[in-house]
C-alpha cells in the first residue's frame, strides 16, 4: 500500500516547510506590526523581558513532549497498543498537571523573578513586566497539552496537523494587533498569545482524538499514574530542553549593560536568523526524527547513513547562501521588513551588526538541529546533555567576556556555542553510526562556499555597474547572487542540487542515499 506523500521524509518536510513559510510569513506580518509600533523603544524591551520566561518554558516543553513521547510511543506501540494508550494518558496528565504547578509556582514569585532581570530598571517598568509575565503564565498548561498532541500526531506520522495548528498563534496576535493596539499597548501581545494557545489547543484536541482517544475520566485501571512515566530519560530530555532554551535568558540578564533597544535588536536579528531554520531545518528534523527512529529499532545501516548524508547535503547546500545573504545583504532584508514608523534607519543598523554575527553559526545550527534527534533516536542522550552543558557554559563565558561590544558581543557569544554543538555532535555522531562518508561535510562546506564568494564577487562587480544602489537594486543583488549560485551547483552537477530537484520534484530524493 502507497503512503501518504506527508507520511513519507519527503513529503512531510516538504509541507511542513509549506505551512513553515504561511507561518513565517504571518510572523514577519506580525514583526513588522511590532516593528511599526513599538520600534527599538523601551516599551518593546520590557515586553520581552516579560515574556522571555514563559515563552522559554513552552519551548522547553514542546521539545520535551516531542523527544520523549515520540521513541517512547512509537517502541510501546509496536508490541502493545494497550500500552501505548496508557502512555498517552499518562504523559498527557504529567504534562498538564506540570504545567499548571509552575504557572502556580512563578504567578506567585513573579515580582522576584521580575526584578532578577530588572534590578536597577524603574518601578514602573518592572510593573509592566510583570504584568506581562503574568499574563504570558496563562499559556502554560494549554502548551504542555499541545506538545504531548503534537507528539502523539508526529508519531504516527500525521505531520500536517501539528503544522497547520502553529498558524493559529500568528494570526490571533495580528489580528487584536490591528483592533486593539491603540487601547491597549504592549499588553494586546500576550493577551493574542493566550488566545492562540487555546485556538491551537482546541484544534489538536480534536484531531488527536480521532487518532488516539484520552478518555481521562474514564474508570478504569490503566488511568492509575504509574511511576515509570517519570524515569531516567524524561529527567534527562528536561535537563537538555530546560538547558538549551538558556540563550535568551542569559541575554536578558545584562538588560542593564546594553543600551536601550540592545534586546530588541537582538530579537529581530534573530528573527531574521531564525527564519530560514524554522522553514526547512527544523521541518526536516521533525519529519526526519520518526524516520530514523524506526531505522534505529530495524538495525537498518543504510537507512541511517542515508538520512544523516542526507541531512548534511541539503543543509549545506540550503543555509551556507543563506548565510552569505544575511551577512552582505542583511541590512536589505531588515529594511523591507522592519524599517518603518518607529523602527527607523538608525534602528536598521544597529540590528544589521547583530545579524552578521548570528549569520556566522547559521549552516552549523542547522545542521545540528538534525543531529539533536538522531541522539535521541539512538538514544544517547547523556552525551547530548554534556554537549548541551558544555554550549550553554560557553555562551555564558563568551556573555561576560564580549559584554565590551553590547549586543553585538551578545550575539557572538551565540554563534560560538552554536558551532560548538555542531562540531561535538558532528565528531561524536561520526564514530557512533559508523559513518563510511565522514568528509561529507568538510567537501560541501569548502564546495558551496567557495562557490558562494565566487558569485558574491561577480554579483558586486554586476551590480557596481549595472545598479544605481537604491533598495531595488539591493534586492536585485541578492537575486542575481542566488541565481548565479544555483546556476553554478547545477552546472557542477553537485549532489545536493539533484537531491533538491527531486525532492521539488516529489521523487524518492533518497534512492541515490539506499533510503527507503
Amino acid at each position: 500500500m502507497k503512503s501518504k506523500f506527508t507520511s513519507t521524509i519527503a513529503g512531510a518536510s516538504i509541507f511542513i516547510s509549506f505551512i513553515g513559510v504561511l507561518s513565517r510569513g504571518l510572523g514577519f506580518i506580525r514583526e513588522m506590526i511590532f516593528a511599526n509600533n513599538f520600534g527599538l523603544q523601551t516599551e518593546f524591551d520590557l515586553y520581552l523581558v516579560g515574556a522571555v520566561l514563559p515563552i522559554t518554558i513552552n519551548s522547553i516543553i514542546l521539545y520535551i513532549g516531542q523527544n520523549y513521547f515520540v521513541p517512547g510511543f512509537q517502541k510501546i506501540n509496536t508490541t502493545a497498543s494497550d500500552g501505548a494508550q496508557k502512555f498517552y494518558k499518562q504523559t498527557f496528565i504529567l504534562f498538564v498537571g506540570i504545567g499548571a504547578i509552575l504557572t502556580l509556582t512563578l504567578f506567585l514569585v513573579s515580582e522576584f523573578v521580575i526584578d532578577s532581570y530588572m534590578h536597577q530598571a524603574p518601578v514602573e517598568s518592572k510593573e509592566i513586566a510583570s504584568q506581562i509575565f503574568r499574563i504570558f503564565l496563562l499559556t502554560i498548561p494549554f502548551s504542555a497539552a499541545i506538545s504531548v498532541f503534537s507528539a502523539l500526531l508526529q508519531a504516527v506520522y500525521e505531520y500536517k496537523y501539528p503544522a497547520i495548528s502553529i498558524l493559529f498563534m500568528n494570526i490571533s496576535v495580528i489580528t487584536l494587533l490591528i483592533l486593539f493596539s491603540d487601547q491597549f499597548g504592549v499588553y494586546i501581545i500576550p493577551i493574542g498569545f493566550v488566545l492562540g494557545t487555546v485556538l491551537q489547543f482546541t484544534y489538536l484536541l480534536y484531531r488527536s482524538q480521532k487518532v488516539l482517544a484520552l478518555n481521562l475520566f474514564r474508570r478504569h485501571r490503566e488511568l492509575i499514574f504509574s511511576r515509570s512515566a517519570i524515569n531516567s530519560s524524561l529527567l534527562v530530555i528536561i535537563l537538555i530542553e530546560s538547558i538549551s532554551q538558556l540563550y535568551s535568558l542569559f541575554d536578558r540578564y545584562f538588560y542593564a549593560e546594553i543600551s536601550e533597544g540592545g534586546i530588541a535588536s537582538l530579537n529581530y536579528a534573530l528573527i531574521i536568523w531564525f527564519l530560514p531554520i524554522s522553514i526547512f531545518s527544523i521541518s526536516l528534523a521533525t519529519a526526519v526524527f520518526p524516520k530514523i527512529t524506526n531505522a534505529i529499532h530495524n538495525d537498518s545501516s543504510d537507512s541511517i547513513e542515508g538520512i544523516y548524508n542526507f541531512s548534511i547535503s541539503i543543509n549545506t547546500f540550503l543555509f551556507i547562501p543563506a548565510a552569505f545573504i544575511l551577512f552582505y545583504y542583511g541590512d536589505t532584508i531588515i529594511r523591507v521588513v522592519f524599517e518603518r514608523g518607529k523602527f527607523v534607519a538608525e534602528s536598521t543598523s544597529i540590528t544589521f551588526s547583530v545579524l552578521k554575527y548570528y549569520s556566522l553559526s547559521l549552516v552549523f545550527y542547522s545542521v545540528y538541529a538534525v543531529f539533536n534527534k538522531i541522539f535521541y533516536s539512538i538514544n544517547k542522550i547523556n552525551i547530548l546533555l554534556w554537549i548541551t552543558l558544555i554550549g550553554v557554559f560557553l555562551k555564558l563565558s563568551f556573555n561576560f567576556l564580549l559584554i565590551d561590544l553590547q549586543q553585538d558581543g551578545l550575539a557572538l557569544s551565540t554563534s560560538i556555542s552554536f558551532i560548538f554543538l555542531f562540531s561535538a555532535s558532528y565528531i561524536i555522531l561520526n564514530i557512533k553510526l559508523a559513518i563510511k562518508n565522514r568528509s561529507l561535510f568538510l567537501k560541501d562546506f569548502l564546495f558551496h562556499g567557495i562557490n558562494c564568494a565566487i558569485c558574491l564577487l561577480i554579483t558586486i562587480l554586476l551590480t557596481e555597474y549595472l545598479l544605481s544602489g537604491d533598495l531595488i537594486s539591493e534586492i536585485l543583488s541578492v537575486l542575481v547572487f542566488f541565481f548565479l549560485y544555483f546556476v553554478n551547483t547545477f552546472l557542477a552537477q553537485h549532489s545536493s542540487i539533484k537531491i533538491t530537484l527531486k525532492m521539488l520534484g516529489k521523487l524518492n530524493i533518497f534512492s541515490s542515499f539506499k533510503l527507503v
